[in-house]
């Protein structure tokens, strides 16, 4: 069977319509809807029903989903892990978020070299859809995210709680800056505050607005772990009568690939979520002069 109408029907469950599904494969519609022809004849039944608001799963295709799901992530693994890099017994694909690959990525990387030094470890930086899509596609093992995608066969796991403070320099309280930590984030934060917090400048990386309020001034939305140093010296403060927002962190990764292998590599994440670790201080490294 061509993998193609399995991506295809994905595609279609995902977007919630033939027309979305053809602009993000970058085929024509008349592609999509002889895929879908194609795959119903093989399987023997109809997958969607189309209406006017898009094409909604029958019961059959609501059934088929784990199954195309399972057979695209065993494919891909296969070509991905074979054949296996001379001096390597394994192959592991591991993602995260811009926001967390340091230090927590960074740290789950190190452990696993440490621990399994033969495993080849290919690793991923980059936004959530993009992180999400591997997963699907069966590309990727694991992914760190703040926001996850639910999806069947997915699981998702919250490994951190972590919390969203305002906090402001001891300087100056402005400007307000706005930190975009995403889609949830941006809906609370204009529902609690309601204009409250006028911002003039606006940030979609936490360690850029926080180095510019450490030299310049500011107040703005950062994770607790990152501004606890700053807190404890003095250099920061909490803005009173702010909300605090949960911003979590959760590992994403396909059931079908839970191996025992992976429960290992998971319980190495675990054991370094648990241990005390000082995030302003990985910060500082990002933007350390290099040599």
């Amino acid at each position: 069977m061509d993998s193609n109408l399995l991506i295809t029907f994905l595609e279609i469950t995902r977007t919630g319509s033939f027309i979305n599904a053809a602009k993000k494969l970058n085929v024509t519609q008349t592609a999509v809807t002889i895929r879908i022809k194609n795959l119903e004849e093989y399987l023997g039944c109809s997958l969607f029903i189309r209406n006017r608001s898009g094409a909604k799963l029958t019961d059959n295709g609501e059934k088929f989903v784990s199954y195309a799901s399972q057979i695209i992530q065993t494919w891909e693994s296969a070509r991905r892990d074979l054949p296996f890099p001379e001096g390597t017994n394994g192959i592991l694909t591991i993602g995260g978020e811009v926001s967390l690959w340091n230090p927590l990525l960074l740290a789950w990387v190190s452990k696993l070299k440490t621990t399994y030094p033969r495993l080849f470890i290919n690793t991923i930086v980059a936004d959530p859809k993009h992180l999400h899509s591997q997963l699907v596609a069966g590309t990727m093992d694991a992914a760190l995210v703040h926001q996850p995608d639910y999806w069947p066969g997915m699981q998702v796991t919250e490994i951190l709680e972590e919390k969203l403070i305002c906090i402001r320099s001891k300087k100056t309280a402005e400007p307000y800056i706005f930190i975009d930590w995403g889609d949830e984030f941006r809906v609370q934060h204009d529902t609690a505050l309601s204009g409250q917090l006028k911002s003039s400048m606006s940030v979609n990386l936490g360690p850029l607005a926080l180095f510019h309020i450490l030299e310049h001034g500011g107040s703005g939305y950062f994770r607790t772990r990152v501004v606890q140093k700053y807190l404890d010296e003095g250099i920061l403060e909490i803005v009173p009568q702010t909300p605090e927002f949960s911003h979590p962190i959760y590992v994403v990764y396909p059931r079908n690939l839970h191996s025992q292998e992976l429960v290992s590599y998971l319980q190495l994440l675990q054991q370094i979520t648990e241990a005390p670790s000082n995030w302003s201080q990985h910060t500082e490294f990002v933007l350390s002069p290099t040599t």
